[in-house]
């Protein structure tokens, strides 16, 4: 049985390839894990993670104010 992991984070590439390392970490852990990229569709992360290849899921969200 296969594990899902989600990972969220983006709007910077600060935070987008810290989360695409962990991911490939994670694949090299165990062959039955997938991993999902979720973020926004105006940040950074919704090119980066599809140029990657990534399983990437918009997700609505803002800052805080």
């Amino acid at each position: 049985m296969s594990q899902r992991i989600v990972i969220a984070g983006g709007g910077t590439g600060g935070h987008v390839y810290p989360a695409l390392a962990i991911g490939e970490a994670l694949r090299e852990l165990s062959s039955n894990i997938e991993i999902v990229f979720v973020g926004t569709s105006s940040g950074f992360e919704s090119k980066a993670l599809r140029d990657a290849g990534e399983q990437f899921i918009e997700i609505s969200a803002g800052g805080l104010v």
